[in-house]
């Protein structure tokens, strides 16, 4: 698919987003949900799914900065449509790509939609991706987002591509989330245990909270639970769904506002 047909498809909304619930362990709640590209309509009513484009997307700088500052103003109005009709602290998940991150004026746009939709930026959290590159403007930008307005940081698929553990000393983020390679093996493989506990050790000490993602079975949420991890993610909680059945999810899961 050409460059020319993946930009005209971003700017006429063609992808559809989706949310998938991160469950709070400990607390039996899901008050935050991360925001995907589920599928894109093509003309008539055929689709295919994001993912094959989203592939392309991260592979070219232009695409990535075009699809970026759309997708972030998407998620952020979803959001904020989401959060007028359900009484509940809710907290929004963006997947970001570190070549939209690195963009000088990457904070302004950010700050803009904040202001624009009016949401609130304690409830917008970054994933940062472990496709791209971070740079030392994308590092300044991040941190700037978090101790200035609060806009919490996870490392994306932690140990998996650029999502390395030296990213942890420059970046300031609030936590790391397992690549979901992590929870297929257990808890049944036991270096894979060994290695997480391990991990998770590691956050404790760097007070970083831990998510794991990829949990399908009952096995593997028993496991990340006695561990105390934060929060878990995966087809067992929750498949990525359309915002509708999103909001009764969230109703049924979140802890209510006052």
């Amino acid at each position: 698919m050409t460059h020319k047909i993946i930009t005209e498809l971003i700017a006429s909304n063609a992808f559809e987003l989706y949310g998938q619930p991160k469950w709070t362990f400990g607390k039996n709640t899901c008050n935050t949900y991360e925001v995907f590209a589920e599928q894109v309509h093509l003309s008539g009513e055929a689709t295919i799914p994001a993912w094959i484009l989203l592939e392309l997307i991260a592979r070219d700088e232009e695409l990535t900065l075009i699809w970026s500052k759309w997708f972030l103003q998407a998620a952020i109005v979803s959001a904020t449509e989401l959060s007028t009709k359900t009484n509940s602290h809710v907290t929004l998940s963006v997947n970001l790509l570190p070549q939209y991150a690195g963009l000088d004026d990457f904070v302004p746009q950010v700050l803009e939609v904040l202001e624009k939709t009016g949401f609130s930026p304690k409830k917008l959290q970054f994933e940062l991706s472990e496709v791209q590159h971070l740079n030392q403007r994308g590092i300044e930008n991040l941190n700037r987002l978090h101790d200035e307005y609060g806009v919490g940081l996870y490392l994306s698929n932690f140990g998996k591509g650029h999502a390395n553990i030296h990213l942890l000393a420059d970046v300031h983020f609030d936590g790391i989330e397992l690549d979901r390679a992590f929870a297929a093996q257990v808890p049944h493989d036991d270096q894979m245990v060994r290695l997480i506990c391990a991990i998770q050790n590691m956050a404790d000490t760097l007070s970083l909270k831990v998510c794991a993602k990829g949990i399908e079975t009952p096995d593997q949420f028993d496991f990340f639970d006695q561990l105390k991890v934060f929060k878990g993610q995966g087809f067992l909680i929750g498949r990525p769904m359309p915002m509708d059945a999103l909001l009764e999810y969230i109703n049924a899961y979140a802890v209510h506002a006052d």
